[in-house]
């Protein structure tokens, strides 16, 4: 398979800053050169495009060519070269690199994005350039830790979106997974808006979290008290999108200053009904105990205007009221806004 990768990755980052080989282990280099070598030491025929050869030492790039990865410093010529294109690259890199290259890419070839962008962003970024090539599939090969650590065992691959669209074909799918399990790394294929706070390792943490919460409170409201399921799925509902918008407007800082702390600790303590609720516990204790830099934050932090809805049912009122290509653009809009900030 004709493999092309744009991005070495920043070895100094992730050396000196991430200190990734103590906390991670693994050896350098890291991140897209690691995936590069990887993909080609598993046969493939591998393209590595970086424009900043300081990205790494002249003995990672050793390896990276003892490796049988060919080196470019030039995009177009990666382009020309895959059926698949993997953009390692900072945010707004992807979407430069992905505008640069579209229309020189081979036929039916594959755009990935990486760990930095949701793939439905640079798909909306490039809807001009993709009405001339309808046959590139844009989609994901997201690493779930840091390409060259031990834990880097598996890649997550975007498949249809939970609004029913295809961003690639069948065939093309079949391709990325086959990919990964080239180089003996597990993948998966999720709805494509959901990797990145899935994959990422942050928001999977808050993901997690929060789940196990939602899940205890399930538990306690469905089982010992009774509630209707939809009561409780509300209240979830509730409290989640309200959490979002706050957030989203004001910052966490300013939504601690908006909530009252007290009044939350009590309410929420009344859930606990049994001796196994550890997590309600804990959140409990960690509430009661925030750090006092934080509230001091939070004390001089402006709460700024917030227009609490439900999100979902926005959408349905949008196609509703105002339909057609308006209604597109403004959930285009703020799609873009939700993955990029």
């Amino acid at each position: 398979m004709k493999v092309s990768v744009y991005g070495a990755g920043n070895q100094d980052t992730y050396i000196n800053k991430f200190k990734v080989p103590e906390l991670f282990g693994g050896e350098p280099p890291y991140g897209g050169s690691r995936m590069a070598m990887e993909f080609a030491e598993a046969g493939h025929d591998v393209v590595l495009a970086e424009p900043d050869r300081n990205m790494l030492t002249e003995e990672m790039w050793k390896k990276v060519e003892e490796a049988g990865v060919k080196i470019t410093q030039d995009d177009l010529e990666a382009a020309r070269h895959g059926e698949i294109h993997i953009l390692y690259t900072p945010t707004i890199k992807t979407l430069e690199v992905a505008k640069k290259i579209v229309r020189h890419l081979p036929k039916d070839a594959v755009l990935l994005t990486t760990c930095t962008i949701c793939p439905v962003v640079p798909y909306h970024h490039l809807k001009y350039e993709l009405r001339e090539r309808k046959d590139i599939g844009i989609s994901s090969f997201h690493p779930v830790a840091f390409p060259g650590t031990p834990q880097h065992d598996r890649y997550i691959i975007g498949g249809k979106s939970l609004d029913g669209k295809d961003y690639l074909t069948e065939e093309q799918l079949k391709k990325c997974i086959e990919l990964a399990e080239s180089v003996n790394k597990k993948a998966y294929v999720v709805p494509i808006g959901i990797i990145c706070p899935l994959g990422n390792m942050e928001s999977a943490a808050v993901m997690a979290i929060a789940l196990a919460g939602i899940l205890e409170s399930y538990k306690v409201g469905r089982k010992m008290i009774g509630f209707p399921e939809e009561t409780v799925e509300r209240e979830i509902i509730m409290a989640l999108q309200v959490m979002a918008a706050i957030i989203r407007t004001s910052g966490i800082h300013g939504f601690l200053k908006a909530v009252n702390m007290e009044l939350l600790v009590k309410n929420a303590s009344l859930l606990k009904l049994t001796d196994d609720q550890e997590l309600l516990e804990t959140a409990l204790e960690k509430l009661q105990n925030i750090d006092p830099e934080i509230w001091e934050k939070a004390q001089k932090a402006k709460i700024n205007l917030t227009t609490l809805v439900d999100s979902q049912e926005l959408v349905k009122e949008l196609k509703n009221m105002v339909g057609g290509k308006a209604a597109e653009g403004m959930i285009e809009r703020s799609m873009k806004k939700l993955f990029m900030g």
